[in-house]
């Protein structure tokens, strides 16, 4: 009976200062993610006319522009480079993808990546040419209490 009464006074002096709440309640978790450069690696005759961009989604992300993303735990966030060369009669498109788990995105602080992204041309007399572009783009993560 004794060891029941100090286990029930223990309880007791400790219940006050523990918060029932979930610590992840009123937190939330936001990515910025910056479009820093895009380079040509090389270029074998596909054209001149580029258009390069990041997109997550339906948004798109251009060089020097910013997104800014709320996180969804277990939603996992694809970030896809696209490289397009505008021709009058058809378009030369390439895209690459990283594919970033909620762990991933609440691991970084502030962490750079690189893509490349690879282009082959469609048509007329340089078809089946190939270009390669590198991206790089930043993620920096936030945390936003209530």
């Amino acid at each position: 009976m004794r060891i029941c009464t100090n286990f029930y006074v223990m309880i007791m002096l400790i219940l006050p200062f523990y918060s029932f709440n979930n610590s992840s309640q009123g937190i939330e978790r936001y990515i910025t993610i910056t479009l820093l450069s895009t380079h040509p690696i090389s270029n074998n005759g596909v054209g001149n006319e580029w258009e390069n961009f990041l997109s997550v989604g339906e948004q798109v992300i251009k060089k020097g522009e910013k997104l800014k993303i709320k996180l969804e735990k277990r939603a996992p966030v694809t970030i896809e480079a696209h490289a397009v060369e505008e021709d009058k009669n058809y378009s030369d498109v390439g895209k690459s993808s990283m594919t970033f788990t909620y762990s991933d995105l609440i691991a970084i602080k502030k962490s750079k990546f690189k893509i490349s992204v690879k282009v082959m041309e469609n048509g007329g007399h340089t078809q089946g040419k190939m270009a390669e572009w590198m991206y790089l783009f930043e993620i920096v993560s936030e945390i936003v209490e209530d």
